[in-house]
């Protein structure tokens, strides 16, 4: 009887470089990573807009105007109503229901002095 024999071959594990190997090497997924810049970048803007609500006005009327000029109304009324709840968000860090609900209390002459005059925090 004859014995065979087999030859073994070795394999050599070979680790290729990959764009994801930096986040995946911290053990942080590459969408968690992105999620982290996106927030950074968020949480600036806010703290930016939060000092200065007046820049926080414009993107409010930009988009009250655009939604008012889609459906037809009064573009001027709708965008300076949007700009007045963007500075009340950014000025007072209201909710948007609550600083809704101040703008109109505010257009219909109903709302109260010290809310009017009060300061920006």
């Amino acid at each position: 009887m004859e014995e065979s024999t087999t030859d073994t071959i070795e394999t050599i594990e070979v680790e290729t470089a990959s764009w994801t190997d930096s986040a995946s090497a911290s053990g942080k997924g590459v969408l968690t990573t992105v999620e982290g810049g996106l927030g950074a970048i968020g949480r600036g803007t806010w703290q930016f807009v939060h000092s200065l609500p007046g820049h926080g006005a414009v993107p409010g009327f930009a988009l009250g105007l655009g939604a008012a000029m889609l459906v037809g109304v009064g573009e001027l009324a709708v965008g300076c109503f949007t700009a007045y709840v963007g500075f009340r968000i950014f000025a007072y860090g209201e909710s948007l229901t609550e600083a809704v609900e101040k703008a109109i209390k505010f257009e219909a002459g109903k709302l109260e002095q010290k809310e009017i005059d009060k300061p920006v925090v």
